[in-house]
């Protein structure tokens, strides 16, 4: 198989591990193990980001790829040879043939410059993959007892002391882009491009510390760029699938139409965000009976909940800050983190959900760039006996 040969070579001529290829486009191991022994075929995306992890031509490893899918369609059908001759006929009556130089018509005019291909702007290599540090460099998780560990910190910096899919479930609300002016966020970037970005790049850290099985809950909203709406949480999203390997599970429409009190005269008034469930595969823990009962803190106990979720905002002591409703976190840490689980929150602001974490009986670390709300965080935790953990 071409595809399945070359992949193999590039990687072991690169001395590359089949753990880092296979966490850079969202597979585990035992899969990408089949696709370089022809067994699977990835899809056209994974095998882009291929290219760029090897360094080679896109086109040609594309090209294989395709070989062997037509491979797979018809190599052990009795009639292969015939399929093959006709697809062979099919591609030379689309080919175009050059014009022979003989025919050529005589241009007396001065031909235009050749035209110069512009690289491709080079993706910054923190976005698709967090940076590889010596393992005795993570040892946060050390300091982890039964009560929430608050971090003061910038989110990616703080992330990179934890270890490697070590945290089985991540709820967080990332800054809002409106409020970056006031610089209290870990995220208070001047363009667009580089918010976005410098996003991206924890969730790559995300997605290195969550475990293979692991959950991210997804907190994002829209917002006005002149007089457009930006389309902000799907321009995050559709990159980390695209550059991080992520699996979009559900995009859960947050009806926040209670309480809110937005003014427009020119378009419609706001009431809704984003809370988007990302997986790492297929084999994500999720409990359904959980997922179920546990319902009821979205108004829908005894089945399971639809993916739009009417909860009016908590109110909040602070200026321009709104604070997260324990039911909403609630529901995220019941179906998709197990009892003796650890949940992150790289945005953890006055600390909801290592609250509703704790409250039920789970590990949790937050992280604030803003210390008076980590030390207001602390304060919202009243210690339970030991024996509940």
């Amino acid at each position: 198989m071409l595809f399945s040969e070359r992949i193999r070579t590039l990687r072991r001529e690169q001395g590359l591990l089949q753990r880092e290829l296979a966490r850079a486009i969202g597979v585990d191991v035992p899969m990408y193990s089949r696709y370089e022994h022809g067994d699977r075929l990835p899809k056209r995306g994974q095998v882009v980001k291929l290219a760029r992890l090897f360094h080679v031509d896109a086109n040609q490893l594309v090209a294989m790829w395709l070989a062997d899918v037509a491979m797979n369609a018809i190599g052990h059908d009795p009639m292969s040879a015939r399929a093959a001759e006709l697809l062979r006929e099919r591609l030379d009556a689309d080919y175009v043939a050059p014009m022979p130089e003989e025919m050529s018509p005589v241009v007396e005019s001065v031909a235009p410059p050749a035209e110069v291909s512009q690289p491709e702007p080079a993706v910054d290599p923190l976005i698709i993959k967090a940076a590889e540090v010596d393992a005795s460099r993570r040892t946060l998780l050390h300091q982890l007892g039964t009560m929430p560990l608050y971090l003061a910190g910038d989110a990616r910096q703080m992330m990179g002391q934890i270890p490697d899919q070590s945290i089985d479930c991540i709820v967080t609300t990332p800054p809002y882009w409106s409020l970056r002016q006031y610089k209290t966020e870990s995220i208070s970037h001047a363009t667009i491009e580089d918010f976005t970005n410098e996003l991206l790049r924890v969730m790559a850290e995300a997605y290195r510390v969550l475990r293979p099985e692991g959950s991210l809950w997804l907190n994002l909203s829209d917002f006005y760029s002149d007089r457009s709406m930006m389309a902000f949480p799907w321009r995050v999203v559709i990159k980390m699938l695209d550059l991080q390997g992520w699996t979009l599970r559900n995009d859960v429409v947050w009806n926040k139409s209670q309480g809110h009190f937005e003014t427009a005269n020119d378009h419609l008034r706001n009431a809704h965000e984003f809370v988007f469930h990302l997986v790492k595969g297929a084999n994500y823990y999720f409990d359904e009976e959980q997922a179920r009962t546990g319902g009821h803190h979205l108004g829908e106990g005894g089945v399971m909940p639809v993916d739009v979720w009417s909860i009016a905002p908590e109110r909040s002591s602070i200026e321009r800050y709104r604070v997260s409703p324990e039911r909403m976190v609630a529901f995220p840490i019941l179906a998709t983190c197990p009892r003796d689980g650890i949940v992150l929150d790289p945005f953890c602001g006055t600390g909801t959900t290592c609250k509703v974490a704790y409250d039920l009986n789970r590990r949790s670390i937050g992280i604030d760039i803003n210390p008076d709300r980590i030390a207001f965080a602390s304060g919202r935790i009243e210690q339970k006996p030991l024996s509940l953990f």
